[in-house]
């Protein structure tokens, strides 16, 4: 979403070249300090929502409001929304499309957290901004449209709540316990 006054928007990623270079270097960074990787499923997930629309593709948008909709509105970690993502397959007809919201006036980008973070060297900084930004754009597709919540739970109940449950997940842990508690929240 930064304005590229030369550039022309790079099409897979629905970015200008300006947005995408901001977006590898809150990656590098989040990659150069492990306690990050926390932070990164929320980076990742605000940049697709954000960046939604154009060829950029419909997985990365809906996989993008799942993540935002797990840990946002749910609790759930960056590894179970990682855990989640993969057991979410590739889209079929059936998924919802989702159509991006008008931009706010003034919403958090990449690179306020860039300037909280990266170019200050500060990872609380990083940390309390990636919160932020997710947060923002999260807001700005519920402020729209506020059914966005629904379709988003729609979708996961459609790939993950079926009337045979797997046996055996009970007390797991890793993957297949994000999955388990994913399914009793949409089941409940």
């Amino acid at each position: 979403m930064l304005p590229d006054p030369v550039a022309v928007e790079h099409t897979r990623l629905h970015a200008t070249p300006a947005c995408e270079a901001v977006l590898h270097e809150l990656l590098g960074f989040e990659f150069q300090h492990p306690v990050m990787l926390r932070y990164h499923q929320l980076t990742v997930d605000a940049y697709g929502a954000q960046h939604a629309g154009g060829e950029a593709p419909e997985i990365r948008v809906a996989y993008s409001l799942a993540g935002l909709w797990l840990a946002l509105e749910h609790g759930f970690s960056a590894e179970e929304v990682r855990a989640v993502h993969r057991r979410m397959g590739r889209p079929t007809p059936s998924w919802p499309r989702f159509e991006p919201p008008a931009p706010p006036k003034r919403w958090l980008t990449c690179l306020d957290v860039a300037e909280a973070g990266v170019r200050q060297g500060s990872i609380g900084g990083h940390a309390r901004a990636a919160g932020q930004w997710a947060e923002s754009v999260w807001a700005a597709w519920r402020g729209t449209d506020p059914s966005v919540d629904q379709a988003v739970g729609s979708l996961l109940r459609s790939i993950f709540v079926t009337p045979v449950r797997p046996v055996g997940l009970h007390g797991t842990i890793g993957p297949a316990a994000a999955v388990h508690r994913l399914v009793g929240l949409l089941d409940a």
